[in-house]
């Protein structure tokens, strides 16, 4: 059995709109993270414009300690606004700037916000993208539904069950997926063996 010890968990808020309901969400994302004793680091998309992708060859200082907050994580959360069926352009952009290095091999916990429970449709999309990044998805994701409070002082009781258990998950995760990553880092600096044609 693999026991977890403290971690690090980068919780991304995707909405363009300060003092939103995702922010809000990823909140209380960081309060359940650091009752498991793990370290929750909160970068709200919102507060710090990044560049588009290809579009700033000078490079950005939000974009350079973005890119560290994502390496030194051992896991993270990605909290989006439902759009049109999908997640939001800031959390594309975002994940667009990081180096699949980076995120290969590390634990992502999902959380969609939407006006209705409609809201999985972007949930899965982003699992879809954290699959092709290599990224493990905790086996529990969240929706949380409704208009209410931008505080998420009126969230549905299940959805913060679910936020809470998709926590738990990405503790253990973290502690696997690490000897995971020590594991294909120990085997990618080794010599290939160039073994020539088949007989």
């Amino acid at each position: 059995m693999i026991l977890a010890g403290p971690c690090r968990i980068l919780v991304l808020a995707g909405a363009a709109a300060p003092f939103s309901r995702a922010r809000s969400v990823a909140e209380v994302v960081c309060r359940e993270t650091a009752r498991t004793g793990s370290t929750p680091v909160l970068r709200d998309l919102a507060e710090s414009t990044l560049p588009l992708l290809h579009t700033d060859p000078g490079g950005s200082s939000a974009l350079d300690d973005l890119r560290t907050q994502a390496e030194q994580a051992d896991g993270m959360v990605w909290v989006t606004p439902c759009y049109h069926g999908s997640y939001s352009g800031l959390i594309k952009n975002c994940l667009d700037h990081l180096h699949t290095e980076a995120l290969r091999g590390k634990p992502v916990g999902v959380v969609a916000v939407g006006a209705s429970l409609t809201a999985v449709q972007a949930s899965e999309h982003l699992r879809a993208v954290a699959r092709a990044l290599g990224c493990v998805t905790a086996p529990t994701q969240a929706v949380v539904a409704g208009g209410g409070s931008p505080w998420g002082r009126d969230m549905d009781l299940g959805a913060h069950k679910r936020i809470t258990r998709m926590i738990a998950e990405l503790y253990v995760l973290a502690g696997a997926t690490s000897l995971l990553r020590q594991g294909a880092a120990m085997a990618d600096a080794l010599p290939s063996v160039d073994r020539g044609p088949s007989a």
